[in-house]
């Protein structure tokens, strides 16, 4: 059973809304979207599909999305949004567990969120979770910290697609070293790059929507982290080769991940795809048209909700575990769950002989859920002793 809470604003007039996917559980989590022309029925779909997500990773989290009908370059959009998260206050403190999404950033919600006497936009995580306030805030507090050049809540989804890419290019028995082309290189491309360049990954081309930069040798990722986020990629990369960003779908490589728009790849040119393996971290970044044609033609396509499972995946991983763990532990918990879940769904894919999109859709409808206790600390895919409350500790 759905439900959908609708915002009137007061000032503008815009409307916005709270899409719970499932009224079940303790929790429901989901992002937050500032787009112009979104509708109720969009943020439906995206909290269905977040609740996908959580079925898929085995916790007891319900699907939600919410947004408002803006433009994030208004210079009104702080205020606007502002004024929408005090009319979700009662949501935020009791069942909605926010994060960010297209046109929202982390650190925006939480600032703004304070202003409007809300501890944090995931504060509902606290009592779901049987968590004291100092638990709460002590765990909280690991997502601002570093680890490396990134701080854990600029890692966490990026880490997780590119723990995908490298689980899928093993599955695929690709020789190394491997070499990756990224399209996309906003947060979650950024961090999907930093921890690809960590692994020995040479990322040969990145693509933005001002255009492409590419070297068959490599492309200094550190020193285009060091410069700031949204800078084009052309002016982070002065000595690469430039072009048109669809032609890195042209580039060959070991492995193409979508971390920017939807429908990244376009289907015509699917079946000429110069990489074995796509993985997709985008919401609906690849079509499915495009999927079907990749899948023909012998690509491994990892799916969006599976690539881009980052943010649940390390909700698991950060609030899961009996003792408060350490920002190296919970990247540690996202990489071992990504491994075990890509590990699982490609042996199956195999055996089976069906798309991974389907062994990921099957193994969430088998995914048992009791909606009665916390949410997290129960996913199969970690394999590290994981207890769902443990009052000696957090009392």
């Amino acid at each position: 059973m759905n439900a959908v809470i609708e915002y009137v604003d007061p000032i503008e007039g815009f409307r916005g809304w709270l899409v719970y996917d499932g009224l079940d559980c303790r929790l429901a989590a989901g992002g937050c979207r500032v787009k112009p022309g979104l509708t109720a029925a969009e943020l439906g779909e995206l909290a269905s599909r977040m609740t996908l997500k959580e079925r898929l990773l085995g916790i007891n989290v319900d699907g939600a999305k919410c947004g408002i009908d803006y433009d994030p370059r208004a210079p009104g959009k702080a205020a606007a949004l502002r004024r929408f998260l005090r009319f979700l206050r009662g949501q935020l403190m009791t069942r909605f567990s926010m994060g960010c999404d297209m046109g929202t950033q982390w650190d925006e919600l939480e600032q703004l969120a304070l202003l409007e006497g809300i501890p944090s936009i995931k504060y509902a995580v606290r009592g779901a979770q049987e968590f004291s306030e100092a638990e709460f805030v002590a765990r909280m507090g690991l997502l601002d910290q570093h680890v490396g050049a990134l701080t854990l809540a600029q890692r966490r989804a990026g880490h997780a697609l590119a723990q995908a890419a490298v689980m899928a290019a093993r599955a695929s028995a690709l020789p190394g070293p491997l070499s990756c082309t990224l399209q996309g290189f906003g947060n979650l491309g950024r961090a999907a790059a930093y921890t690809l360049a960590q692994e020995g990954v040479r990322i040969t081309g990145i693509a933005d929507e001002y255009g492409c930069v590419a070297d068959p040798r490599g492309l200094d990722v550190a020193a285009m982290l060091a410069e700031p986020a949204g800078t084009p990629v052309s002016q982070l990369a002065r000595h690469a080769r430039r072009m048109p960003a669809a032609a890195l779908l042209d580039l060959p490589t070991d492995l193409v991940l979508l971390a920017a728009g939807a429908d990244g790849l376009p289907a015509e040119r699917a079946d000429r795809l110069p990489a074995p393996v796509v993985v997709v971290g985008a919401n609906c970044g690849l079509s499915p048209q495009a999927e079907h044609a990749l899948h023909r033609a012998g690509v491994l396509v990892v799916p969006d909700f599976v690539g881009g499972i980052g943010g649940s995946a390390s909700m698991e991983a950060l609030f899961g575990p009996t003792r408060c763990p350490s920002p190296r532990g919970v990247l540690d918990g996202v990489t071992e769950l990504m491994g075990q879940l890509v590990d699982h769904l490609t042996d199956e894919a195999r055996r089976r002989g069906l798309p991974l999109r389907q062994v990921a859709y099957d193994t969430a409808a088998a995914a048992h859920v009791t909606p009665d206790q916390p949410p997290y600390g129960t996913s199969p895919f970690l394999t590290r002793p994981l207890t769902a409350t443990s009052r000696s500790v957090r009392r």
